[in-house]
């Protein structure tokens, strides 16, 4: 296998990190704190699964709160694959891609492409840190001998910890100088039941006649009991007999209730009175409705002479009335767009006040204009901006400019008093030079005297600081001038052309800082304007229907109020109702004539039951037969209080309170069965205590047990004793048939291991040892002198060596059954410089067979190392 990337997504410090590997060896260099262990974790815990919740100190979960996992693409066999972990129940969620056939695979399949390595083999052997190789070094010779075992036999580790079991367990069952395993005690416990049995055999007669007495007392004891239960059961029936005898006495007052000749005065023919007199009622209710209904009939027959006006019109009037929901919804349409016409009158003349302040609308901006305006806008703030740079640069030269008028005074060059005098030497010379007699004299002298002059004039005078610093304020004062100069022609220009476009749009008399808003607010006017328009026109379309509607109403129907339309409206619905009214009067009338026959003769018809009713039960009147119904009623519940009396004193104890003559009769035999209870538990209390006396004597003899019971302890002790024997037995055989088995497995592979260990271990040690020999019971390395050392002799950092050169030569030997890379995490910090340096060489070396990840804080691997791979942490 070959680890090509590390992609981590959120883990311990690390995260949206991506870490690209060589094929041989990668350096991770980086110091404390940098991320080594949370890169080895990384690995482990993307191809095993991240720890439980129960320790968060192994699951490095990421500090800024993103998600959790990574993804790890490698190449095994030829083939490329693209592991991702993320957080999830049991260890994450995976996900498993083969990127070669660009196909997704189970998650169980990880486990068959790193089989035979799991997450121990994977921590013991091919992760290796500073604590891990320390192990070696405290670990007894055993100990050593099951990890090289481990190495040498994959999954080995599993058989060694079951061998560790049973040797424990058979240890717990048996140890020659043991006390506390449970076969040592179980021969304690047997010598001492031996003991006893042999002190049994001495008193046996008297125990036999003791035994025989307590059989014979067992027996009375046996009849006692169950003559004091049979007893003890009679009294307690007298005692329930006394107790019922007053429900007796009750019930036997019942039985003197007359039993009832009437019939039909049950329940049923109480219910079936109430239903025919409800008949009656009903019948009687309905036939008073109906007179009622055609009373209010024959009121209705008067009509008003609005609707007699439309009797005479009806075919002029149905078709307007049919318009009435039209009208109504127009109405109300009506009403609704005058207040949407006040509402937008009052928003549009809300901005014309405001805007208008000339009786005229500013115009709108075109698309071109708004550009141009942001742009002059945006030059004005610049050219203001500055504009007050540059007025305060020209205040503060000026104020130094004020600042050096009385410095220059005090400083004055003293040759600048000379500057007439300098001045008249020039204007001498000059002069004296005309009078020379040739011409290149003359040019000469005039030359020399125009320098002279010059020099007084402005060399003298130029030649002092304060002079110079003078002139170079004056040049900063003219250069600000100017530039102030041309900014101010700058904002001029802008403003002019600002107030151009305001006047052309409307907007001379608002400043430019508010043209935003007063545009918003022209937009928002004209959409106000145009729907102020369109509800206008809606409006007026209303109004005229409605008003179509009322000519055509008062045109055919003078009477009707025209005028108001709410009232029109009531009047038309009132004829609409009044005429569907009056064309199903004459059939209701009709119906309520019919119902009001039916009515009288269902009336007469309940009144002829209800007489029947009673004739058929010889009473006359319904109270009669109520009176009659509630003197059967009350003899039936006598008779059945009666039966629940019989009922709570049951069958059995009536039939023997029937056969007892009166109360005082029970009582005596009540109270002669509780004397009888009384002398049966004396007895039993007496034979009793004779069964416990005799017990105790017979405990006294049996102290140690009788000997039938013994006898079986000691023969259970004994089948106990050989089981648990087996048990020790195959313990220990089968951890040992562990160890042999082991043995044979790891035999083939693990010579060479620990030859290619010897050599590893002979390049670290730079040959100080160079053989290491493993045996059944004993670990150690020879000198180059021939003398042996065990690994207690080894000093820390030799002992971690050695197990470092073992778990290298297991890689390497085992490269072609189980290719995983190697990750080393700062694991060799306790080797000295020299070692240190012949380990990078041997990695450098096994690289070519094995994938080596090292992460170290040490900088001279840099130089050490010549690999294409060396990762900062830091970067």
């Amino acid at each position: 296998m070959r680890l090509n990337r590390l992609t981590i997504y959120g883990f311990g410090k690390f995260h949206d990190r991506t870490f690209r590997l060589a094929a041989g060896l990668t350096v991770l260099l980086g110091p404390n704190e940098a991320g080594k262990s949370t890169l080895t974790q990384f690995i482990s815990a993307i191809f095993f699964g991240f720890p439980t919740k129960k320790h968060p100190e192994l699951r490095y979960e990421p500090l800024d709160g993103s998600r959790f996992g990574g993804e790890i693409a490698f190449t095994l066999a030829g083939t490329d694959y693209l592991l991702s972990r993320v957080d999830g129940p049991r260890g994450g969620k995976v996900t498993l891609r083969n990127t070669t056939l660009n196909l997704t695979l189970p998650a169980a399949t990880l486990s068959r492409l790193l089989a035979p390595v799991d997450a121990q083999l994977f921590k013991n052997v091919y992760a290796m840190n500073e604590p891990q190789l320390g192990t070696v070094f405290s670990a007894s010779k055993q100990e050593l001998v099951d990890r090289l075992r481990h190495v040498g036999a994959v999954g080995s580790d599993f058989w060694l910890r079951q061998a560790q079991q049973l040797d424990r367990a058979a240890d717990d069952l048996y140890k020659p100088q043991g006390r506390k395993p449970a076969l040592n005690q179980l021969l304690q416990e047997h010598a001492t039941l031996t003991a006893k049995l042999n002190k049994a055999n001495a008193s046996y007669a008297t125990y036999w006649d003791l035994l025989q007495h307590q059989q014979q007392r067992r027996q009375q004891q046996t009849d006692l009991q169950r003559q004091l239960a049979v007893q003890r059961q009679i009294a307690s029936q007298y005692d329930q007999q006394l107790a019922l005898w007053p429900v007796y006495q009750q019930w036997r007052e019942l039985a003197s209730t007359p039993t009832s000749t009437h019939d039909g005065f049950q329940q049923r023919d109480a219910t079936a009175l109430e239903r025919l007199t409800n008949q009656v009622k009903a019948t009687q209710a309905a036939q008073q409705a109906d007179q009622d209904q055609l009373s209010s009939l024959q009121a209705q027959q008067q009509l008003d002479p609005l609707f007699q006006d439309y009797l005479l019109v009806s075919g002029q009037v149905d078709p307007l009335i049919a318009r009435l929901p039209d009208i109504t919804i127009a109405e109300r349409e009506r009403h609704r767009l005058q207040a949407d016409q006040a509402d937008l009158q009052h928003q549009a003349d809300g901005i014309e006040q405001q805007y208008a302040a000339d009786g005229q609308m500013p115009r709108t901006f075109s698309l071109a204009t708004t550009q141009r305006v942001r742009q002059l806008k945006s030059n004005l703030t610049l050219a203001t901006q500055k504009r007050r740079r540059l007025q305060q640069q020209l205040n503060q030269l000026n104020e130094q400019y004020r600042q050096q008028q009385p410095t220059r005074q005090q400083h004055k060059n003293p040759l600048a008093d000379k500057q007439i005098g300098w001045l008249a030497a020039g204007l001498i010379v000059l002069v004296g030079s005309m009078f020379l007699p040739a011409t290149l004299f003359k040019l000469a002298g005039a030359l020399l005297g125009v320098a002279v002059g010059y020099y007084g004039v402005f060399i003298v005078d130029s030649s002092t600081p304060a002079s110079r610093q003078q002139q170079s304020l004056e040049e900063d004062i003219r250069d600000v001038q100017a530039q102030l100069r041309e900014d101010g022609q700058v904002i001029d220009r802008v403003t002019r052309q600002l107030d151009d476009i305001g006047d052309a749009h409307g907007l001379g008399n608002i400043p430019v800082d508010q043209w935003t808003a007063a545009q918003e607010a022209i937009v928002t006017w004209e959409r106000l304007t145009q729907r102020l328009e369109a509800t206008t026109a809606q409006q007026a379309t209303a109004a005229q229907t409605v008003t179509e509607f009322q000519t055509a109403v008062q045109r055919v129907l003078p009477r009707a109020a025209a005028n108001d339309l709410t009232a029109l409206i009531t009047q038309l619905k009132t004829l609409q109702a009044t005429q569907q009214r009056l064309q199903s009067q004459e059939s209701d009338v009709t119906a309520i004539a019919a119902r009001l026959k039916r009515d009288q003769v269902a009336s007469d018809q309940a009144h002829q039951a209800v007489t029947t009713f009673l004739r058929t039960r010889n009473v006359r009147s319904t109270d009669a037969f109520y009176r009659q119904y509630e003197q059967v009623r009350a003899q039936g519940n006598r008779l059945s209080q009666r039966a629940a009396l019989a009922q709570q004193m049951g069958d059995q104890q009536l039939a023997a309170l029937q056969r007892v003559s009166d109360q005082t009769t029970l009582r005596q035999q009540e109270t002669a069965a509780t004397q009888q209870v009384t002398t049966l538990q004396h007895q039993l209390d007496t034979v009793t205590e004779a069964l416990a006396t005799g017990a105790g004597q017979l405990a006294h003899l049996t102290a140690s047990g009788t000997q039938a019971t013994l006898r079986q302890q000691l023969a259970n002790l004994e089948t106990r004793m050989q089981s648990l024997t087996q048990d020790w037995m195959v313990d220990r055989l089968v951890s040992q048939w562990i160890a042999a088995t082991l043995a044979a497995a790891s035999g083939d592979r693990l010579p060479q291991i620990v030859k290619t260990a010897s050599q590893f271990y002979g390049k670290l040690t730079e040959n100080r040892y160079t053989e290491i020999e493993l045996t059944p019971t004993t670990l150690r390395v020879r000198r180059p002198d021939g003398a042996w050392r065990s690994v207690s002799q080894l000093s820390r950092g030799t002992a971690e060596q050695l197990d470092f050169a073992v778990k290298l030569a297991f890689a390497v030997v085992m490269a072609e059954q189980v290719a995983m890379p190697v990750v080393i995490d700062d694991g060799l910090v306790n080797f000295d410089d020299q070692r240190r340096r012949a380990a990078y060489r041997l990695l450098a070396t096994i690289s070519a067979k094995v994938q080596v990840i090292l992460l170290t804080a040490d900088p001279v691997v840099a130089d050490e190392l010549t690999t294409e791979t060396l990762i900062r942490l830091t970067d």
